[in-house]
């Protein structure tokens, strides 16, 4: 009787330790699935991370260099063209014909030895904003320095026209430079023929410095301009 009832002991434990073993190593594959998965998600999550904080500075850089950019181009004080941003135009420019002009403010120092050099920025920005009113899309307009201005026209007619709109749209209106002070500006602009800017460009400027001169003389707040090409 003792034996018979230890084998039925036996088994009947048997399958009570068979499930649990199968629980057991069940249970161990969930967590390894489960602590892999958190393992993935993190490393997905740094992953993006990276692609993220990659892009930021990416983006951040670019605006950085386009900042850059700007300011070697850029006039401060106008936002027009300097010197250089004209020539690098200018570079996109060849084999176009047409006008260059010489833009000068008249009796500019007299205006700044009167009115300080506070109210001569305020002009030189007002002068810009209306020259740029006039230009077209396809034209060049820089700041050279000082009171000086250049455009190049992207035309070989209306010349004329348009350097007359350039002189009327400074001598039209009243510069406001403050609520007692009201005053006439009037410019002078002289305009010679440019066919190619690296070959031609210095003759061009001396022609249309040598025009601005004649429009000076005349009496200013006038045009002249040379109809002979440079070339």
């Amino acid at each position: 009787m003792k034996k018979l009832f230890f084998l039925a002991v036996l088994f009947s434990s048997s399958p009570v330790e068979a499930v649990s073993d199968d629980v057991f190593e069940y249970q161990q594959v969930a967590a390894n699935a489960i602590m892999l998965a958190i393992i993935l998600a993190i490393n997905l999550l740094f992953f993006f991370s990276l692609l993220t904080i990659a892009g930021f500075l990416s983006r951040k850089k670019g605006a950085a260099l386009k900042a850059a950019e700007t300011s070697a181009n850029h006039d401060p004080l106008t936002a027009l063209l300097n010197r250089r941003g004209f020539e690098a135009a200018m570079e996109k420019k060849e084999g176009v014909k047409g006008f260059l002009l010489i833009v000068d403010i008249d009796d500019f120092k007299q205006i700044n030895d009167t009115y300080g050099h506070s109210h001569g920025d305020k002009i030189l920005q007002e002068v810009s904003a209306r020259l740029s009113s006039v230009v077209r899309s396809d034209d060049v307009l820089a700041r050279l320095g000082g009171e000086e201005f250049v455009i190049f026209i992207c035309s070989e007619d209306k010349v004329e026209e348009l350097a007359d709109r350039l002189v009327k749209s400074v001598a039209s209106k009243l510069f406001c430079l403050n609520n007692d002070i009201n005053i006439q500006v009037t410019i002078s602009v002289g305009a010679a023929q440019l066919n190619d800017f690296y070959a031609h460009y210095e003759a061009a400027y001396e022609k249309a410095d040598m025009s601005l001169y004649q429009a000076k003389k005349q009496g200013k707040n006038q045009f002249a301009i040379s109809l002979s090409q440079s070339l």
